[in-house]
């Protein structure tokens, strides 16, 4: 291997990857060395490549361990790297925090690797203490080596799942976009007084989860900027979501009296037509923000609390850029969702809610600001060429650098994870396969190049393995499109479930899989964010959007009219393969979906979710792919209030809980 190929696997830069049609792509020289500098490297300096090939390859093997060690919780296993001449000497371990302080010697302990430079020979050293806690741990090691110190992760095989092997339980829930929920208290945005009434509504008909949309910080200051998958900061919740009718237990009554009285609270509550104007709706309530906080200012009830917050977000996440203000608002979002999930957990649900993790962050977001030496340069993450994007998507988002990624013991990584589950059941990782690998898109002389680049997968999934346990909650990882088949293993043996859409569950000749075929350890559901709902879809009604916005021709809308025929003709064949023989290609939307539920919850997944749209009967899609101000994505609104949709639908989600609890 030469010098610089060795620096592209390094570096993780890919060679090859099979395409959506199974055609065998290699990645030329140009794009492989145009990854590299994007990762701050000049190719062309063989001096420099020669020095981090040093460096990462063979420095290793010269020191006893690395920043962090990976050991495994059920035996307390580690590797350590030692001159040969060291076997035969002790070496004492220290781990305070657990109550470790002992003597080993080396040559008691198996080889499981060596590496030979400059005529020495470093040997791997397999140490077992025996079972340990699970979590991160600070140990030292001294011995003929000298001292020196890291820090020991004490990894479990799998992470928090009582599920996995449990078939006696099958969760439902429910999955929504929470500024889409319409009340007549709120400011045209759902807010986490809607999720309550959701959470008491969903928990009396037998709910176990509400898998929400990313919740992350957005940008205040240009309002319009609403995708949740593109945001400022996954460390911290967007405060549009604070219910303002909801804040006595933080900020005292008498601070709510002094509110209400200078605040005209009810004028600006808004029942928003079918999208919402955030510029509005932002104006409002910030304006209202702004008077909340000077009346708290006037005598800060509980500030020993805010001020807790404060310093234990910024021990996570470093010295974040954000005014006592908008701490003062974080402080609030973090306890109203907090006293969500206690009300799912009061209400007798199994789970409660479900965060969504976004795939990255934007350039210019708080997030990219803290953590830019983690990144690489001018490389965007995106994806391959595919069906709908035969040139591939370029989602804007800018690219870690999988070298980087790994400084300060993972910091970054930990802080996202730690931060998404500590007030919730579960985690859902959206594109999931960015644990091992990201579609990098970047340009060379004017053209646009891209290509595989891989993370340190091990390290990643361990933090999601043990950050599980802490915090008791189950991950899901979105893993639709094209994964890594040592992904889908690893996800497996970790206890991660997968996430599939009905639409996607197709047999090679094109067929909808039988039910029993479906993925066991799961989260299966009709639809998501990214395609229309049942009702649109059945009755071509996405379609017609796409072509009343111009997004597709007349030709091609014929052409998707008639392959929507053909897939409704399979959809009726599934649902009659299934012994279902009321439904028929002149069935109302409706019963259709009623019918693939009913079918759905008699399955092996583990999980599945009710997609709130699909109650509403929603037509619009919440984001058409590949748009961004040609269509309103993610401002539209539900079509009804709760209350009406739950007592609507309250027959079909008590079927589908008692078809789950007996299946």
């Amino acid at each position: 291997m030469t010098g610089l190929q060795q620096l592209y696997y390094l570096h993780g830069v890919g060679f090859d990857f099979v395409k959506y049609d199974g055609s065998y792509v290699v990645f030329d020289e140009v794009t492989r060395q145009t990854a590299i500098e994007c990762c701050g490297v000049d190719p062309q300096n063989l001096h420099e490549v020669e020095q981090i090939n040093f460096e990462l390859d063979i420095a290793p093997w010269t020191r006893v361990v690395e920043e962090v060690t990976l050991g495994n919780s059920e035996h307390g296993k580690f590797v350590i790297k030692v001159h040969e001449s060291h076997k035969y000497t002790g070496m004492s371990i220290k781990i305070p925090e657990i109550g470790i302080d002992t003597t080993v010697r080396l040559n008691e302990y198996p080889e499981v690797g060596d590496y030979v430079h400059d005529n020495n020979r470093y040997i791997a050293i397999e140490i077992d203490l025996g079972a340990m806690p699970i979590g991160y741990f600070n140990f030292s090691l001294e011995g003929a080596f000298g001292q020196v110190s890291s820090e020991l992760w004490s990894v479990p095989k799998r992470c928090f799942n009582p599920y996995d092997d449990n078939t006696d339980k099958k969760p439902l829930g429910i999955s929504l976009q929470l500024y889409t929920l319409k009340s007549d208290r709120n400011y045209g945005v759902g807010d986490f007084t809607d999720l309550k009434h959701l959470i008491e509504l969903f928990a009396q008909q037998g709910g176990d989860f509400v898998l929400l949309n990313p919740l992350h910080l957005l940008f205040a200051e240009h309002p319009e900027e609403a995708s949740p998958y593109s945001p400022s900061h996954r460390c911290l919740i967007n405060p549009l979501y604070i219910a303002l009718d909801d804040i006595e237990q933080w900020v005292g009554s008498d601070c709510v009296q002094r509110f209400a009285l200078i605040a005209d609270v009810q004028s600006e509550i808004s029942m928003s037509e079918t999208f919402i104007d955030y510029t509005k709706t932002s104006h409002v309530k910030y304006k209202l923000f702004r008077h909340l906080y000077e009346c708290w200012r006037q005598k800060p009830y509980q500030e020993s609390l805010l001020q807790d917050f404060i310093d234990d977000k910024k021990a996570a996440l470093g010295e974040i850029i954000l005014s006592q203000f908008d701490w003062f608002l974080q402080w609030l979002a973090f306890e109203q969702i907090a006293s969500c999930q206690a009300l799912c957990i009061a209400k007798g649900m199994e789970i409660g809610l479900v965060n969504d993790l976004a795939v990255g962050c934007t350039e210019s977001g708080l997030e990219y600001n803290s953590y830019q030496s983690s990144f690489s340069q001018n490389a965007n993450i995106g994806a391959p060429p595919d069906p709908w994007a035969e040139q591939g998507q370029n989602w804007g988002m800018p690219a870690l650098n999988p070298v980087k990624v790994k400084q300060d013991q993972f910091r970054y990584f930990r802080s996202l994870v730690k931060s998404n589950l500590s007030q919730v059941g579960a985690l859902r990782i959206d594109h999931v396969m960015s644990l091992r690998r990201l579609w990098w898109c970047f340009t060379k002389d004017e053209q646009d190049l891209g290509c595989y680049v891989y993370y340190p997968f091990e390290y990643l999934l361990a933090v999601l393995k043990i950050e599980s346990h802490l915090h008791s909650a189950i991950v899901i990882g979105e893993d639709l499109g094209v994964v890594p088949p040592e992904v889908t293993r690893a996800l497996e043996d970790s206890a991660i479930f997968g996430n599939t859409l009905f639409y996607f569950e197709k047999t090679d000749n094109g067929d909808f899989k039988p039910s029993e075929q479906l993925r066991k350890n799961a989260l299966i559901m009709v639809a998501n964010h990214d395609v229309p709902p049942f009702h649109g879809w059945w009755n071509g009604k996405d379609l017609d959007i796409k072509l009343s916005y111009k997004l597709i021709d007349t030709p091609q809308y014929e052409q998707s009219k008639s392959a929507r025929d053909t897939e409704k003709e399979r959809l009726i064949n599934w649902v009659s393969q299934h012994q279902v023989s009321n439904i028929d290609l002149n069935s109302p939307s409706q019963d259709v979906y009623q019918a693939v539920m009913f079918i759905l919850a008699k399955s092996g997944s583990r999980l599945l979710a009710i997609q709130l749209d699909d109650l509403d009967l929603q037509e619009f899609p919440v984001n058409i792919p590949g748009t961004h101000k040609e269509y309103p994505n993610w401002r539209r609104k539900l079509n009804h209030e709760l209350s009406e949709l739950f007592t609507f639908n309250q027959n079909f989600i008590q079927q589908l809980n008692a078809i789950r609890k007996q299946s």
